[in-house]
Order: structure tokens, then sequence, then C-alpha cells
């Protein structure tokens, strides 16, 4: 009779577990559980390069934008720095490279940079992507993204990652 209580409550608590991880779930996808970045445009006269950063507010993605305004702060170059889900409104066409900084969410990226990402096949070659997840290895498929976990300690290295190809892109030297 003991035996037949405690595999009720065992069979209980589970089915709770399970409910309150899936609802889990899907609070966290739905949330914003990041800050929202202010639309932001650097510009000069002498323009001769435009770069679009997209990325998601977090302390580790605000550092890399940091260092690659700092690194494109040069008349030559526009930047302009936009919230993640203001990407379906841009368009990409108007940029000689675009960054993307997202964090990959519930197995996915976020539905506006995959759709993003479909729309724009033909431009995948101007494309930098960071991909952030908590083991640093997740990535859409068929896309040349750098990878990591969002370790501040780890931003020099990958914001010089970055850097480098955006420099090819933009065929820009100091």
């Amino acid at each position: 009779m003991k035996n037949l209580n405690f595999a009720r409550k065992f069979v209980l608590i589970t089915i709770i577990l399970i409910c309150a991880f899936v609802l889990f779930l899907f609070w966290y996808k739905q949330s914003p559980s990041e800050e929202v970045i202010d639309p932001l445009k650097v510009e000069s006269t002498s323009v001769v390069r435009k770069l679009l950063i997209v990325t998601q507010g977090s302390p580790f993605k605000d550092s890399i934008t940091a260092g690659v305004l700092d690194r494109y702060k040069s008349p030559r170059v526009v930047v302009e720095v936009i919230d993640v889900r203001d990407l379906a409104k841009t368009d990409a066409g108007d940029f000689d490279a675009i960054l993307i900084l997202h964090r990959w969410e519930a197995n996915a990226p976020s539905e506006s940079v995959q759709s993003f990402m479909d729309e724009n096949q033909g431009l995948r070659n101007k494309i930098v992507m960071l991909t952030t997840s908590w083991n640093g290895l997740e990535k859409m498929e068929n896309v040349d993204a750098i990878t990591g976990a969002s370790i501040v300690e780890d931003v020099p290295l990958f914001t010089a990652k970055i850097i480098k190809r955006l420099d090819r892109l933009l065929k820009y030297k100091n």
C-alpha cells in the first residue's frame, strides 16, 4: 500500500515538473529577456562604405558592438546599429557589410534572424554572424557563423575575429 502511494506521488510530481519545464520554455521563447537596442547611426560626409550592426542587448554583445564601432569611427564608413527585432524592416542591399549578433533560443535562431537569412540568400557573402548559445556551438545550417558562449572575458577574441571579416568586406585599412 505504501509503495502505491509513493508511486502515485512520484508520478504526480514528475508530471508537475514536466509541465513547469514546458511552461518555462514557452515563456523564455516569448519574453524579451534582453533589452531592446535603440537605433544608432554614425555618419560622415565622405562615405565610402556602409555597415549595419544587428544586435540583441546584452553585456557581451554590447561590448563587441562598442569594439566594432570604435574600429569603424572613420569618416569613410557609415555604421547603423539596430535591434534584431527591426531586421525585417531593413533593406540588406543598402549595406556593404552586415554584422548580426544574435542569441540561439530554444534550439533555433530568433524568427527575425531566420526570416532575414531566408529572404537574403544571395547576400550571405556580405553577412558576418556571431551566434551565442549556452554551449557555444549552435548555429544556423549553411551559414558561416562565428559561434561561442557569452563570456565577457572572451570579448576581445570575438571582436578581433569579427573585425577581421568585416575589414575584408569593407576593404578597410587603418
